[in-house]
């Protein structure tokens, strides 16, 4: 039997035959990350009565974990990914549009995930419910979704499973996984930070508007001057980029353009160390219109402008 000793059994297969079959711990590779779409944590696995549906795990907001189906057997919870995969919901602290979730929720889901692969004896890729093949959805909202790749790193960073060794990740890697960061009432990705060819950098990322924020139609990236913040070293608009992923995991219309992206040839300032900075204002230029622009900044990312 596979569960964790984190984990408290709660109406333990005791609401419908919402399983399929049984599996090896050989079979296991995934886990799927959901969130509850509710607020109630009691409510699972009650409401998965009326519904083809179920996971192996629920945690609530305090952290508690509760285990509702054995690990080995198959819960319908992502689609074609079941057969391979372990389901946790995550009960939010929010309803919509951004589905919130407590540290304390996040911290325990790190923590059955280093149980899991501990007791399974390897790594297991940690996905989305929205990333599984075959699923249409949105879920695990737009906060958690944000999450995964810390979540990732935290997993890794302290747990130690001895049958895999822990590739050292990569400048791109590590800019990939960097978590969103927050500002008032706009949210922004950074996904590319580098030197493409001698001396041209680039950067690639999204910025969008939550909570019913002004869209702002002017979007740039910034070079700033790691040593001092407050200068720019160069900037570069950015043509509009479709992100319907995105525009989906905020709850945005399709077709809004607020992907980011452009190339500097910053050869001049060789020696400088630089910060990306993300924009969106109603300038045409790029400049700052008071209350009419946001800008999001990554200074605990820099790249040194090499001298050749």
């Amino acid at each position: 039997m596979g569960i964790s000793s984190l984990a408290t059994r709660y109406q333990f297969e005791n609401f419908g035959t919402k399983w399929s079959g049984t599996r090896t711990n050989a079979q296991i590779t995934t886990v799927v990350v959901h969130h509850q779409a509710g607020t109630n944590f009691n409510s699972m696995p009650e409401i998965w009565r009326d519904v083809q549906a179920s996971a192996h795990y629920g945690i609530g907001p305090d952290g508690t974990i509760r285990a509702y189906i054995d690990e080995n057997k198959i819960a319908w919870h992502a689609n074609q990914a079941n057969n391979y995969s372990i389901g946790i919901e995550c009960t939010n602290t929010t309803g919509a549009p951004n589905w919130q979730v407590s540290e304390k929720t996040i911290d325990s889901l790190v923590r059955l995930i280093q149980d899991i692969e501990k007791r399974l004896g390897k790594k297991v890729a940690v996905i989305g419910h929205r990333d599984a093949p075959g699923a249409a959805t949105v879920c695990p909202g737009p906060f958690l979704y944000s999450r995964l790749g810390t979540i990732r790193n935290r997993v890794n960073q302290t747990n130690n499973v001895n049958t895999v060794q822990n590739q050292p990740q990569t400048h791109d890697q590590i800019i990939l996984a960097s978590p969103p960061k927050t500002v008032g009432n706009y949210v922004g990705k950074l996904e590319v930070f580098n030197e493409l060819s001698l001396g041209i950098f680039r950067i690639g990322a999204w910025l969008v508007p939550i909570n019913g924020a002004a869209h702002l139609n002017q979007g740039y990236v910034f070079w700033m001057d790691a040593d001092n913040p407050d200068v720019e070293i160069g900037r570069c608009r950015s043509a509009g980029i479709i992100r319907d992923d995105v525009n989906a995991a905020y709850g945005l219309p399709s077709g809004l353009r607020f992907g980011l992206d452009g190339t500097l040839d910053i050869r001049k300032f060789a020696g400088k160390r630089v910060f990306p900075m993300l924009r969106r204002t109603n300038d045409p230029n790029g400049n700052t219109i008071n209350g009419q622009t946001v800008d999001i900044r990554f200074p605990e990312y820099v790249l040194t402008i090499p001298k050749r």
